[in-house]
């Protein structure tokens, strides 16, 4: 395969994964498919950073002049001040209900998080006992889970099984 078919073919890719990636994130924005989209919108992100690479690779010399241009370099800041600001925003996950639930329940004392969870108290001091885990009266997920260097995660998981 000569050099121009490699050309046009990094084109075209990253233009239909471009397409797929705009579309598949509109849909996750408005929450339609949520389940189905998430996974491919990822996976295709990643298929898109490796295209987009390819195409950068073949096209870098006419690139090369647009680069310099002042325009770019504008872009280039406030695409990293608006994307800054939203990872600011985001970090003190005060404004996600979803990571305000979830430290919730991992902080609240155990017997509240196994109601939430819908486990017996009984049933899992029995599984946490059987991989070498004791819970305290008043303990919570989190504590338990530092107490035996695991995630708080890899608790809940345990106390599914």
């Amino acid at each position: 395969m000569n050099r121009s078919s490699l050309k046009d073919i990094a084109t075209s890719m990253t233009s239909l994964v471009f397409l797929v990636i705009a579309i598949s994130g509109v849909m996750l924005y408005f929450h339609i498919l949520d389940g189905s989209v998430k996974s491919m919108h990822e996976i295709m992100g990643l298929v898109f950073v490796a295209v987009a690479a390819l195409h950068l690779f073949f096209n870098f010399k006419p690139m090369k002049r647009y680069f310099g241009k002042k325009i770019f370099m504008v872009s280039v800041i406030l695409v990293g001040l608006v994307s800054t600001g939203f990872i600011i925003n985001s970090s003190n996950g005060s404004n996600n209900p979803k990571q305000l639930m979830i430290k919730s329940l991992l902080n609240a004392p155990i017997a509240d998080s196994l109601k939430v969870l819908n486990i017996e108290y009984n049933h899992a001091t029995q599984i946490l006992k059987s991989k070498g885990i004791m819970i305290e009266n008043n303990q919570n997920i989190d504590a338990i889970a530092k107490a035996n260097q695991l995630s708080p995660i890899a608790v809940v998981k345990m106390l599914q099984e």
